[in-house]
C-alpha cells in the first residue's frame, strides 16, 4: 500500500502528533497514563479501603474517525472494611495505559478523533487500584481520492448477488505479514475477477472497521494496485499498532451492481513500535552507489544517494560495513581479487587512510563486520595474492591489520563473511569447503569463535559443511542468542556452481541457528515463502542483515520482535522480475521480516511472511542492505 510521495510529509507530521499521543494539545505520552479524578487525584489513601470496582465494565465505544470523539463517564465504587460498598469517584485518579487512544478529565474519557484500540482504565486511590478495560472501534467508510467518478453512493452496488466468477484475488502481501507500523507505504496488489469495475476494501477486527472504495486505479499485468491515502492508512496502523490481525477482503462488482464477488481473506498486523535505525545498501542505479535510509526520520521519503565511485579513484565500491554507531564505514572497492578497501568518515565523507596507495593504504580484506565501539573491524581476504586465510582484526581508525586468529582459516579452507556480534564476545564466520574467491566458494560451513581471558577460542561448527549445500552469510541476532544464514542447494549433488556459490544463488534459503554447537537448524518458512505470482521456490532470499534493536510485538510486557532484511529475486506481486545477470537470470529488491526471538530457543520457525522494503527504487536491482543504529548527518 504504496502512499503517494506527495502526502508524506502530510503523514509524517500526523505520525508526529500521533507518537506523542496527543491531538490538539491534549494528552500525554505512549502508554502514560492520562490524569483525572476528584479532589484527592487518587494520591492519599483512603482508610479500609479493600478493592475498587470500576463501572461500567468493559466497554465498546464505536469511534467515527475524523468526526465526534467518543466519551463515556466512569464511576468507582469501593468496597472497606465492615461496611457496604459506596461511591468514592471523586475521591480516585482515573487514567488509562495507553495514552494513543484517548484520556481523562475527571471520570470522563473521551477518545481522539483519528484512532481506536483497546485499554485499561484504571481508578487509583493511594495504593488500591480497580481496573475494567475500554475497545474504542474506529469506523469509517470512504472513497479512495485515487479513483474517479465513484458512485455518489458507492457502497449501493454490493447488494447484489454472490458471484464466484467475480472473486477478486488478493496477491500481495502475503497472508500473515506483520508490519512496522511506521512502514513508508506498502501496496496492495489484486486480480480484479471477471467484469468488476468497482470494489469494496475492507479492514476489520474488533477495533477496526474500515471500508474503502476503489476503481482499478493502477492496472499491472492483468491486475491492479492500490495505494491508500495517507489518512485512511494512518487510521489503520496507528489504531492496530501492537493489536489483533487485521482481515483484509475484496469485494468486487460492476457500477450496475450485477452481482458481487468476494475474494478470500487475509490478515495483516502491525508491530507495536516503529522501525528504528539506518539502512545502507548498494544499487545498480546511480551508475551504481552506496544508498542509505533513515528509518527515524519523519522527512526522508527515499533511500538518498550515499557514495560512489568517486570515493575510490572512479572504481565500483560494493560490499561494505558500518560501525554500529554510523560513524565509519569501509567498503570493498573494484570487486574480487582487489581487497582494497575505502576506510570512510561518515559524516565528513573523507578517507581516514588513503586509498591505494601502497603501504600506507587499509590493508587487504573483503566482507567485514565492526566490533561494538567502533574501534576495529574483522575482515577477510582469500582472492588473488592471499596471504593470511584466517578471520584478521583491522584497526578501525587507519584500516592497518592488528591480529589474525589463528586457526580459523588456510590456504585450502579460507574464512568469509565474518560477522561481529553486538556484544563483542563472538565472530561467526564461513570455513569454506571447496576453496574459490571470497564472493564466490563452495561447500560452506559456518562457525565461530568466542572471546576469551587470553583472546579467542578455537572455532566452534554451528552448521556443518554438507555434500551438495552452500552455507554462508551468517548474521547476529540484535541479543547474541541466534544466528540467520544461507543455505544454497547444488544441482544434482554438486559441490559448486551458480546455484550454490554464495553469489546471487537461485536456491538460497533463510535458516536461523542457536549460537551453539550442535543446535538444531531451523528453516525460516514463512520468510522463504513464495508469493502467489512466484513460479518454485528459487527465490534468492540471499544476505540476511538484522535491525540493530530490539523491539517488542504487542503492548504484553515480555513481547519480543526482531527486523531482518534480506535480498530476494522473488516476485513483488503483480510486478515482473527485474532483470538479472549472468549469475541469476533475475535481480534482487530488499525485504524485511519479523522474528520472534522466543521461538528459536522452541526450535520452531520464528518469522513471518515478508514483504518489500517500499523505500528503494524498485526499477533497479538493490542488494547488500546494512544496518546502524544512526544515520549520521553529512556535513555540507
Amino acid at each position: 500500500m504504496r502512499i503517494p510521495a506527495l502526502l508524506f510529509s502530510t503523514m509524517f507530521a500526523v505520525l508526529l502528533l500521533a507518537s506523542t499521543g496527543c491531538e490538539d494539545g491534549e494528552g500525554n505520552g505512549p502508554g502514560g497514563p492520562q490524569n483525572g479524578g476528584g479532589n484527592s487525584g487518587g494520591d492519599v489513601p483512603l482508610p479500609g479501603l479493600q478493592s475498587i470496582t470500576v463501572e461500567p465494565a468493559d466497554q465498546v465505544l464505536l469511534l467515527e474517525a475524523g468526526k465526534t470523539p467518543a466519551s463515556l463517564t466512569y464511576r468507582a465504587m469501593g468496597v472497606f472494611d465492615n461496611s457496604p460498598p459506596r461511591d468514592i469517584t471523586a475521591q480516585v485518579r482515573f487514567s488509562v495505559d495507553n495514552g494513543f487512544i484517548g484520556g481523562f478529565s475527571g471520570s470522563t474519557f473521551t477518545t481522539y478523533k483519528n484512532q481506536g484500540g483497546v485499554t485499561t482504565v484504571s481508578a487509583l486511590a493511594g495504593g488500591v487500584r480497580g481496573t475494567t478495560q475500554v475497545s474504542v472501534k474506529l469506523q469509517a467508510s470512504v472513497k479512495d481520492p485515487g479513483s474517479t467518478s465513484l458512485p455518489e453512493d458507492a457502497a449501493a452496488p454490493f447488494a447484489g448477488p454472490p458471484s464466484d466468477t467475480r472473486k477478486p484475488d488478493l496477491v500481495y502481501p502475503n497472508d500473515g505479514v506483520l508490519m512496522p507500523p511506521n512502514m513508508r507505504g506498502a501496496e496492495l496488489h489484486f486480480l480484479p475477477g471477471t467484469g468488476n469495475t468497482l470494489f469494496e476494501l475492507s479492514l476489520q477486527n474488533a477495533v477496526t472497521d474500515l471500508k474503502v472504495y476503489l476503481r482499478c486505479t493502477q492496472p499491472t499485468n492483468g491486475g491492479c494496485i492500490y495505494r491508500p491515502d495517507d489518512t485512511t492508512w494512518l487510521w489503520l496502523t496507528q489504531t492496530n499498532r501492537g493489536g489483533e490481525p487485521v482481515s483484509v477482503t475484496l469485494r468486487g462488482t460492476n457500477d450496475a451492481g450485477a452481482a458481487v464477488g468476494t475474494s478470500t481473506p487475509l490478515s495483516v498486523s502491525f508491530a507495536r513500535d516503529d522501525l528504528t535505525g539506518g539502512l545502507y545498501y548498494w544499487t545498480t542505479s546511480n551508475g551504481s552507489a552506496i544508498m542509505r535510509f533513515d528509518f527515524s526520520s519523519a522527512s526522508q521519503l527515499t533511500g538518498e544517494k550515499f557514495a560512489g565511485p568517486e570515493v575510490a579513484a572512479g572504481e565500483c565500491i560494493g560490499c561494505h560495513a558500518l560501525s554500529r554507531d554510523g560513524k565509519k564505514m569501509v567498503a570493498e572497492a573494484s570487486g574480487q581479487n582487489s581487497g582494497r578497501i575505502v576506510l570512510m568518515d561518515v559524516a565528513s565523507k573523507t578517507l581516514l587512510a588513503p586509498y591505494n596507495a601502497g603501504a600506507s593504504s587499509p590493508d587487504k580484506s573483503i566482507f567485514e563486520s565492526w566490533n561494538p565501539d567502533g574501534s576495529q573491524y574483522v575482515g577477510v581476504y582469500g582472492d588473488m595474492g592471499a596471504t593470511d586465510f584466517n578471520l584478521m582484526l583491522f584497526d578501525g581508525n587507519t584500516g592497518k591489520k592488528t591480529q589474525s586468529l589463528a586457526g580459523t582459516g588456510t590456504s585450502t579452507n579460507p574464512t568469509s563473511h565474518p560477522d561481529w556480534s553486538a556484544d563483542g564476545q563472538k565472530i561467526a564466520f564461513v570455513k569454506m569447503g571447496v576453496k574459490g574467491t571470497n564472493q564466490r566458494f563452495g561447500k560452506g560451513a559456518i562457525q565461530m569463535v568466542s572471546r576469551t581471558d587470553s583472546g579467542w577460542s578455537a572455532p566452534v561448527t554451528l552448521a556443518p559443511a554438507v555434500d551438495g549445500k552452500n552455507r554462508y552469510y551468517p548474521a547476529f541476532s540484535p541479543d547474541n542468542t541466534f544466528l540467520l544464514f544461507n543455505e544454497s542447494t547444488c544441482p544434482s549433488g554438486t559441490t559448486s556452481g551458480m546455484d550454490c556459490n554464495a553469489d546471487s544463488d537461485p536456491s538460497a534459503r533463510l535458516f536461523a541457528v542457536k549460537a551453539e554447537a550442535g543446535a538444531t537448524l531451523i528453516e525460516l518458512a514463512r520468510a522463504n515463502a513464495p508469493g502467489k505470482r512466484d513460479t518454485g521456490v528459487n527465490l534468492t532470499s540471499s544476505f540476511p542483515k538484522w535491525a540493530p534493536f530490539l523491539y517488542q510485538r504487542t503492548r504484553e510486557p515480555g513481547s519480543k520482535l526482531q527486523w531482518f532484511t534480506f535480498s530476494s529475486s522473488r516476485r513483488y506481486g503483480l510486478r515482473n522480475p527485474l532483470p538479472g545477470s549472468g549469475e541469476n537470470p533475475n535481480g534482487t529488491l530488499l525485504w524485511i521480516s519479523a522474528v520472534d526471538p522466543d521461538k528459536v530457543a522452541l526450535g520452531q520457525d520464528p518469522s513471518y511472511p515478508a514483504l518489500v522494503l517500499p523505500i528503494q527504487d524498485i526499477t533497479t536491482s538493490n542488494h547488500i542492505a546494512q544496518w546502524t543504529k544512526v544515520i549520521v548527518p553529512v556535513i555540507r
